[in-house]
């Protein structure tokens, strides 16, 4: 089945910088909406569940909320100062275009830049810090300014989705709108042929800045099985290395299961299984250390055997990222199949690691 676009679109093209994913979170709600009542905390996470509630509960989880900047200060001349949410490098500031999402709705920008004439030569391929550069939003003044902007308001790169070439989308949040879209289509599919277990689809925020929302919800879930949904680095282009990455991971060849730190060996092994079983092409990563995922504040909890499920994406925390939608729609039938297999084991102690 290949990918549903026009959902990958709706969710990538909604603004939802961390503290500010609400717009995110509606797509989901409105999507699914015919499955059931969401759930939700004050923080901002939402959760839906599906299937019978009598039998081993089985999370997807996958975080909402994208890189972007916050607006901190307007000048005299009203140019604003921003301060970057989560991993934004300062050169991707200067000449681009971004959004400043105001409470009176868009407001457009451009990131300020010297003319290379007159940047001496042993400073044009640097970026200054970001709390040395500035949007220009066309205002005359700080008070011309603040008509249309409010110091608080979230920015984000211009919104575009762009189709590459057949089921290859280029857009700015696939980090990890992405992982959002694989849980809203595991649910999808599972509720079309439920299995035994719970399916409960978690979609997070903040987790591009403190991992606040995987943290919060660790308190309060107590499942069979966490299954962490998120972006990896793909290394088929010329500006990545595998040796460094912990491995190969190519665009269009299927989700990536961690070995190691970041999953749970049985658990993995199952996968793995249901995934051959299924006919789902899947990548193989080591996972040396800390995943820097919402996979490490859920593991932490102690209750679940987790398995960190990645999706390959290209130029990761850019503009524009890249995906391939094949690799998106494997990794939901794979977690709406794994669901059902969980459900047919049982107990949560059919993961306890033994030698």
């Amino acid at each position: 089945m290949s990918a549903d676009a026009e959902l990958l679109k709706s969710l990538c093209l909604a603004p939802g910088p961390t503290g500010f994913e609400a717009p995110a979170q509606e797509v989901v709600r409105r999507r699914l909406a015919p499955l059931g009542e969401m759930q939700a905390d004050p923080l901002g996470n939402i959760w839906l569940d599906v299937g019978p509630a009598g039998g081993p509960q089985v999370v997807v989880t996958a975080h909402a909320d994208q890189i972007g900047l916050i607006l901190t200060y307007v000048d005299e001349h009203g140019y604003v100062s921003v301060e970057k949410i989560g991993g934004v490098a300062p050169l991707l500031v200067p000449g681009r275009h971004f959004v400043i999402h105001g409470a009176g709705g868009p407001v457009q920008a451009v990131g300020g830049k010297k003319p290379t004439h007159i940047i001496p030569a042993d400073e044009r391929d640097k970026a200054p810090a970001l709390h040395e550069q500035f949007l220009d939003i066309g205002a005359s003044s700080r008070e011309v300014a603040l008509e249309r902007v409010a110091i608080g308001d979230p920015i984000t790169f211009t919104p575009e989705f762009v189709e590459l070439s057949a089921g290859v989308f280029a857009t700015q949040a696939l980090d990890d709108r992405a992982g959002v879209y694989c849980l809203v289509r595991a649910l999808e599919l599972y509720a079309a042929a439920p299995g035994a277990a719970r399916l409960t689809g978690l979609s997070t925020v903040h987790e591009e800045t403190t991992f606040m929302g995987a943290r919060a919800q660790a308190k309060r879930l107590t499942p069979a099985v966490m299954i962490v949904v998120d972006g990896d680095f793909c290394s088929d282009t010329p500006a990545a290395d595998a040796k460094k990455l912990a491995g190969e991971v190519k665009l269009g060849a299927g989700p990536v299961l961690g070995r190691g730190a970041g999953s749970n060996h049985r658990l993995l092994s199952v996968a793995l299984e249901v995934a051959a079983e299924e006919g789902i092409a899947v990548q193989l990563k080591a996972a040396p250390e800390a995943m820097s995922t919402d996979a490490d504040e859920l593991m932490a909890a102690g209750s679940a055997a987790t398995l960190s499920l990645s999706l390959p994406v290209r130029y990761m925390h850019s503009p524009f990222e890249v995906a391939h939608g094949d690799d998106l729609e494997a990794a939901a039938r794979l977690v709406a199949a794994l669901a059902r297999r969980v459900g047919e084991a049982g107990a949560a102690e059919s993961f306890l690691p033994r030698v």
